[in-house]
């Protein structure tokens, strides 16, 4: 149909990389998206402490990784590292290698790069939050931690909670850009299947329609804790 030929898709070995590539995608999206918003929330409870310094050096954090390309970043982990004498001696063959894979530059580059865009997006929340809440829990003798970990967060939460959704997406379909420094993922093995079978636009086309697949199970799964989450006056209501 279509001239389309998917006739190579019943060959186990690209069955095996797509189901390999798909499922390394998907393990490099959770792990940056876990990190991302660990960096978030601790980075936007150390903006409320209102310390110089420690603002300078966050802000400072931010603008670096959210106005510089994501694949700029991974190419600087993935080379820079190495070439500045992050290496180890790999024990089987004695060669020396770089202390970090390509997954792991990936990982970190990702998991920096959502971080920057988490810290803004959890201290708009903070921000939103009423003063007579603070005070409230202040005079409740809560500690800054308890207040932040048992109050702000779990309302803060709820309202930035569409905007982590648009974050965790956008950081989920990043993850195709490790192909370019050799992570095996989703995109680094259609190239392989395509310039084994130069079926390019079909290989193409399913690769599209996983990743709306993927990207729209996480939408949902957002929006159901979105729902889920919500009470009146902060989030949406049901």
């Amino acid at each position: 149909m279509f001239g389309l030929d998917y006739s190579w898709l019943s060959d186990p070995v690209y069955q095996g990389w797509l189901l390999r590539g798909t499922l390394n995608t998907i393990g490099l999206a959770l792990a940056s998206s876990a990190v991302a918003v660990l960096i978030g929330a601790f980075g936007a409870l150390a903006l409320s402490l209102r310390i110089a310094w420690l603002d300078a050096l966050i802000e400072l954090f931010v603008e670096l990784f959210r106005n510089t390309p994501p694949l700029l970043q991974m190419l600087f982990f993935y080379f820079t590292l190495s070439t500045i004498g992050l290496r180890v001696t790999d024990p089987a063959t004695g060669l020396s290698v770089p202390l970090l894979s390509a997954f792991d530059c990936a990982l970190v580059s990702l998991s920096l790069f959502g971080g920057a865009l988490c810290i803004e997006a959890f201290r708009s929340g903070l921000e939103s939050l009423p003063r007579s809440v603070n005070e409230a829990a202040r005079s409740l003798g809560y500690s800054r931690w308890g207040r932040f970990r048992r109050i702000e967060v779990p309302i803060a939460s709820r309202i930035c909670l569409p905007a982590l959704t648009n974050i965790l997406t956008n950081l989920f379909k990043t993850t195709s850009q490790a192909s370019v420094i050799t992570v095996p993922e989703l995109m680094y093995y259609a190239g392989q299947i395509y310039n084994d079978t130069f079926r390019t636009a079909e290989v193409m086309l399913l690769v599209l329609l996983i990743y709306v697949s993927l990207v729209s199970i996480l939408s949902w799964g957002m929006s159901r804790i979105e729902r889920a989450l919500a009470f009146p006056g902060y989030g949406k209501g049901h």
